[in-house]
């Protein structure tokens, strides 16, 4: 793709033709308005004055949605009922008279360019089925047992549904145009099966309380205010969503795609490109800034091309947003950080909440948006609700995705390998991470812990739980011996003399045999953290057994930290490399050559934070194939 293809389109419709600086509905109507005015003076005389102030408030816009928001809390609106039905397998729901068959969407996305294509290619699909689709996307807090979790606590996290539907409303065909679609993608899986945690989720889209308008808000049991998509100038990646989630914004994320007419998008199109030629010429002469109007032109002339197209991939979209809160006060918070993202990610919204509760049932119903959007396929994949983190928040608490601020957790027991690497520099904060890994692992009983410390920087004062400190003679002395010290404690620290191990070849050997020793002794979950792993990988020996301890860790539940300063020391042991699949890689500001085959040359490693006098650091985690950017805090 070129700079021009990987650009969202911009709204064509939410374009406004000028006549020297003016709108041309504006000029029309001073011509209209002024032509009354004579008519009535003519007609009535004296009494046409009596007759104008209606007509102002009709004609114009603020005093009209004034009225109309009086109107509507003397006519109070019932809320849209919606009835839950399951059939052959399918759920589906019914809002005023429309069904649409309900799916869970879960993606595997990973703030990446390539995941994000693999995802559009899904999306795509789905395009291609003819069906019309909405998605809402429904923020939820955590799972209520780690709800309290100081890390998780505050944050939102998004669980998105697809309303599959025809403009027919023809139910038996919409069963099988759905069955049609694959379940899974690259980097997407589909549910047709919904739970009922689900149906109580979707229900929160739909009001029960009677809501009354407000100049910018409808206020009710809980205040919701409706906020839609106008127009966009932003590249297809990256989303809007990691905007959104970062600021944790608490709001229901709409996004409809439906068929429509090609003949009146095409005419719409053209009369664009008629009005816009005409005012680029004007602007020009007046030496005026065209910049908008040319990138709305493009947009126009390739929409106007793509219809031309027997398949073409054009549909109308909407992207609406319903920001929710229990207090007004509260609600202008949620506003001002739902602006605020949206600013950040290229985009212009409008609070359409002050047409009143049409806005909300505009909303509600899945049929219908608030401001129609004419989208090709580049700009659907890259509006559609597909890229929210997933809620993962089992395991060991590692640090904070940089990309979306949600921590990320690891149950490396539940990997297809256990073990890690760790490289980075001296002071570049990776020792400091594997003592935060131990407290969080001996906190949680999650494992025991072995570590080996040459440069004795871990201490048992820093950990709970059953712990003991042991020289390296004691500690192999208590393997031949009773070994009642080692199945009673939770942590193990082993001190050793590193001087000694570089001179001394056997003294390498009898620790990587007692680690083997350990694995193999002790029953349960292991973690055995080796620091300054270079200088036991470099004697043939050594790196034979160590070699065979992580190829077998997985059969003894053991996970084995290779922890050492360059990655080139990992490749002296292909094994060590091929059986462990999470890496970390911290600052590297000499030797970046080994790394740049798992991270791309772009992201600079010789800028990654990170120190003893730090109150964080960074590290690129890598898992298979993506990584991800992580923030790590001094403490706990």
């Amino acid at each position: 793709m070129n700079e021009e293809e990987e650009r969202v389109l911009r709204n064509v419709l939410a374009y406004r033709p000028q006549y020297y600086g003016f709108r041309i509905s504006t000029i029309l109507m001073l011509m209209i308005s002024s032509s009354l005015l004579l008519i009535l003076i003519k007609i009535f005389n004296v009494y046409a004055f009596i007759i104008i102030p209606p007509l102002i408030i009709m004609l114009h816009s603020r005093s009209r949605k004034g009225m109309i928001r009086l109107i509507q809390r003397i006519k109070r609106d019932r809320p849209l009922d919606s009835v839950i039905i399951r059939s052959e397998g399918l759920t589906m729901i019914k809002v005023q008279n429309s069904t649409a068959v309900l799916a869970k969407m879960k993606t595997d996305y990973d703030n990446h360019a390539g995941t994000f294509g693999e995802i559009s290619e899904f999306i795509s699909d789905l395009m291609k089925t003819g069906l019309n689709i909405t998605a809402y996307s429904i923020p939820h807090r955590p799972e209520e047992k780690r709800s309290e979790d100081p890390v998780i606590k505050g944050k939102v996290y998004y669980s998105t549904y697809l309303f599959l539907w025809n403009a027919t409303n023809d139910i038996k065909n919409l069963k099988q145009s759905v069955k049609q679609i694959p379940g899974e993608g690259k980097k997407v899986h589909l549910y047709f099966n919904i739970e009922d945690s689900d149906i109580d989720n979707i229900h929160r889209i739909f009001h029960r309380s009677v809501l009354s308008p407000r100049k910018n808000y409808l206020s009710g049991e809980m205040n919701r205010s409706i906020f839609s998509l106008i127009d966009a100038e932003k590249p297809a990646f990256p989303t809007y969503c990691e905007a959104i989630e970062m600021s944790d914004i608490h709001a229901v994320v709409k996004f409809s795609m439906k068929q429509m007419n090609r003949e009146r998008l095409l005419r719409i199109a053209s009369s664009r490109i008629a009005d816009i030629n005409f005012e680029l010429k004007q602007r020009k002469n007046r030496n005026e800034n065209t910049e908008y109007l040319n990138s709305v032109m493009k947009s126009a002339e390739k929409l106007s091309n793509e219809y031309r197209k027997d398949e073409a991939q054009i549909l109308l979209c909407g992207l609406d947003f319903m920001v929710i809160h229990n207090t007004p006060y509260g609600l202008t918070h949620e506003i001002s950080k739902l602006d605020r993202g949206l600013k950040i990610a290229g985009m212009r919204a409008k609070n359409m909440s002050e047409a009143g509760t049409k806005s909300i049932f505009r909303f509600e119903d899945f049929r219908r948006e608030n401001i129609a959007y004419p989208m090709d396929r580049i700009s659907i994949s890259s509006f559609f609700p597909a890229y929210f983190s997933s809620e993962e928040l089992s395991g060991i608490f590692l640090g904070m995705n940089e990309y979306t601020g949600k921590p990320i957790f690891l149950d490396y027991f539940e990997h297809p390998s256990y073990n890690f690497v760790i490289t980075g520099e001296t002071g570049s904060g990776k020792s400091h991470f594997a003592g935060l890994l131990i407290k969080r692992i001996s906190g949680s009983e999650y494992s025991r812990v072995l570590v080996l410390d040459p440069l004795s920087e871990y201490h048992c004062q820093d950990y709970s739980g059953p712990c003991i400190e042991m020289t390296l003679e004691e500690y192999i002395e208590e393997l031949n011996t009773s070994r009642e010290k080692i199945e009673s404690a939770r942590v193990i620290i082993v001190k050793y003399n590193l001087i000694k191990f570089e001179i001394d070849d056997n003294a390498g050997l009898d620790l990587a045999r007692s680690i083997s020793e350990y694995m193999s002794m002790v029953e349960g979950r292991k973690t055995v953290i080796i620091e300054e792993a270079n200088i036991m990988l470099r004697n043939d020996q050594t790196l034979k057994i160590i070699e065979n301890t992580v190829r077998h860790s997985r059969h003894f539940e053991t996970a084995v930290v290779i922890i050492t300063q360059s990655i080139e020391d990992i490749r002296l042991g292909a094994t060590i490399e091929e059986n462990s699949i999470h890496k970390f890689f911290f600052r590297n500001s000499r030797n970046t050559e080994g790394i740049e085959k798992y991270i791309p040359e772009e992201e600079d490693m010789t800028r990654l934070a990170g120190g003893k006098n730090r109150k964080f650091s960074e590290c690129f985690y890598l898992y298979e194939d993506k990584y991800t950017k992580l923030l790590i805090a001094a403490s706990d």
